[in-house]
């Protein structure tokens, strides 16, 4: 609990004024609610008693100054009347005020929640996000803060609320008679070792819960994601029991809950219903021996009533609160977690025509070298190929120069100074990065190309998309760029989605351009074109494209072949075909495929 206070409490510290002011209104619809049953008790004794031909008396209503001299039913009647009315509007303006005050103002805590977690996903490494399931991260980002703010607005106030009223109501019923606070206070004893006895097993379950739950979430995710493979290979039945598995999972947890619940419930409302039974025959034994009135009888059973509902409230809040906590510890426990990768970044920025060189870079992975000894100079306008078997680390070497992995040996440099020395959104901004898995978000095409600036110029967005050969299949649809693609781009072929992808990267219009096998779902014709125009369009710009076909390479001022992580061909098109080694190999075999299809 310390912890979980120390690390939420700063999102709500600044409506903690508002927060206090609700907590009034709520005390003072508590004071209403207890205050009722001292108007009630004046109605019993006063005006119902003396109609149905009893006599008249006093009692120990605090109200009593408000029919005192009175001595007409009717007249009290009408008075007691107006003050329950009265109270009543008072009750509702109350509730309405620190309900939405409250929630008003925690919405605003909990929305700063969720941005500080999407911004830590946004911002993360690679090794951290590693740490977390999608399904945890779907939850940290949007239930797990709703119920850290429910902790406030809800299960905090209603505690206050609860224990206001029990405080005060013994009072009410303690100067009715004291004997009468013997039973609920017994009763409240009871009710607390009942929910300790029960809060250890609540808590354990929730947390299984929570993990259960992000693994269905994951599990959802990934097949609506991954439909159209689950499909091509006929998998849906796995899928289907996969997902049937962890529904299970969670579904027994929730029965487990359920019976849990029950099992305290009976324990509860048996107790509720015992002291209820025992108070009553108290007060009906002190009323036979002239020790309350009628009135006091009817206040008694009314605050008896409420007081063991307050019991079992503060059951249901504390075993929310581990609900709460729980949340909490995943949330804060996510925004809390270090990222030493980039924690490593500094705050320069890099110059709009920088210069990279690799000094000896080798990246592992276990005992075996992803890349191995790189050195690679890249001055700015430079034009370098890179090309390698499947494996061979050439997505990897983009990641390097972006920061977006990191290395184990050597050194990256940008203008001269270590990679780590910039900023690392200034970093992200130098690069214009079409990946070799094409994302698109259910958006129009024009939005999905227009991704770095939104508010860019259309001319910027249609040039885009020129040069990347959007336009030859964008012209066949009836609304163009205003075209609305679905999910991850359903709805488009993949050499569609890699135009799409080129697009973007162009219109960023960033110094260094990376191209990731974009191309490989291109028929040849067409790759020729892209390929063409990106020559034209990218003037002095760095580009660095990853390929499996070697023609594509020919306008290349270097050219870099790479086998299990090492730079094992490195020149120009000509001195590559020369070299008469694995470039040339692949160049020739991929030529007389072309003639054979021709």
């Amino acid at each position: 609990m310390k912890e979980f206070i120390r690390s939420s409490f700063p999102y709500f510290k600044k409506y903690l004024p508002v927060q206090i002011l609700a907590t009034l209104f709520g005390l003072m619809r508590i004071v209403i609610l207890l205050v009722t049953p001292q108007v009630i008790s004046l109605m019993v004794d006063r005006v119902i008693n003396p109609l149905l031909g009893a006599e008249s008396v006093q009692n120990g209503s605090i109200f009593l100054f408000l029919v005192e001299h009175e001595t007409d039913p009717v007249r009290i009647f009408g008075i007691l009347a107006a003050t329950l009315a009265l109270f009543a509007v008072l009750f509702f303006i109350c509730f309405y005020l620190k309900w939405n005050l409250a929630h008003y103002f925690a919405m605003k805590s909990e929305k700063a929640m969720r941005t500080d977690a999407l911004n830590k996903v946004n911002g993360a490494s690679a090794p951290l996000l590693a740490r977390y399931s999608s399904g945890d991260l779907v939850l940290i980002t949007t239930s797990d803060a709703r119920r850290v703010r429910s902790f406030y607005t809800e299960n905090l106030q209603f505690t206050l609320d609860n224990l206001f009223y029990i405080v005060v109501s013994s009072v009410f019923l303690c100067k009715i008679n004291y004997l009468l606070l013997f039973l609920p206070f017994l009763g409240g004893l009871a009710t607390l070792f009942t929910a300790i006895a029960f809060q250890k097993k609540f808590s354990r379950l929730f947390d299984r819960m929570r993990e259960e739950n992000a693994a269905l979430t994951t599990t959802v995710q990934e097949s609506i994601y991954g439909i159209r493979t689950v499909a091509s290979f006929a998998r849906e039945e796995e899928r289907e029991k996969r997902f049937d598995t962890d529904n299970r999972t969670l579904m027994k947890s929730w029965l487990r809950r359920g019976d849990l619940f029950g099992v305290r419930q009976i324990a509860t409302w048996g107790l509720r219903a015992a002291i209820f039974l025992g108070e009553v025959c108290l007060g009906i034994y002190l009323g036979y021996n002239q020790k309350i009135t009628a009135g006091d009888f009817t206040a008694t059973i009314g605050y008896l009533g409420m007081l063991m509902w307050q019991f079992t409230g503060l059951l249901h809040c504390f075993n929310n609160m581990q609900n709460n906590l729980v949340s909490g510890k995943r949330l804060f426990g996510f925004l809390n977690d270090r990222d030493e990768v980039a924690e490593r970044y500094g705050n320069d920025l890099p110059s709009s025509a920088p210069a990279l060189s690799f000094k000896n870079v080798s990246v592992k992975n276990g005992d075996v070298y992803a890349l191995d000894r790189i050195d690679l100079e890249l001055p700015y306008g430079k034009k370098l190929g890179v090309m390698g078997r499947t494996g061979s680390g050439k997505t990897l070497l983009l990641k390097l120069m972006q920061g977006f992995a990191e290395y184990d040996e050597g050194t990256i440099a940008l203008d001269g100074k270590p990679l780590h020395d910039y900023d690392r959104d200034a970093l992200a901004r130098t690069y214009s990065y079409a990946m070799q898995n094409v994302f698109l978000f259910s958006n129009t095409i024009a939005a999905n190309i227009a991704l770095y600036d939104p508010y860019g110029t259309q001319e910027d967005m249609l040039r885009a998309g020129g040069l990347a050969e959007v336009d030859e299949f964008v012209s066949r649809f009836p609304e163009g760029y205003d075209t609305t693609v679905g999910e991850k781009g359903f709805g488009l072929s993949g050499g569609q989605k890699q135009r799409v992808s080129i697009a973007r990267a162009l219109y960023k219009n960033a110094p260094v351009l990376l191209f990731d096998d974009v191309t490989s779902a291109l028929d040849l014709d067409t790759e020729r074109k892209v390929m063409q125009n990106l020559e034209h369009a990218c003037g002095e710009k760095t580009r660095v494209t990853v390929t499996h076909r070697a023609a594509a390479l020919k306008d290349c001022d270097e050219i870099i072949f790479l086998d299990r992580g090492k730079i094992v061909e490195r020149g120009s098109f000509e001195e590559l075909l020369a070299l008469n080694g694995n470039f040339a190999e692949i160049y020739k075999r991929q030529a007389n495929e072309v003639a054979y299809a021709q």
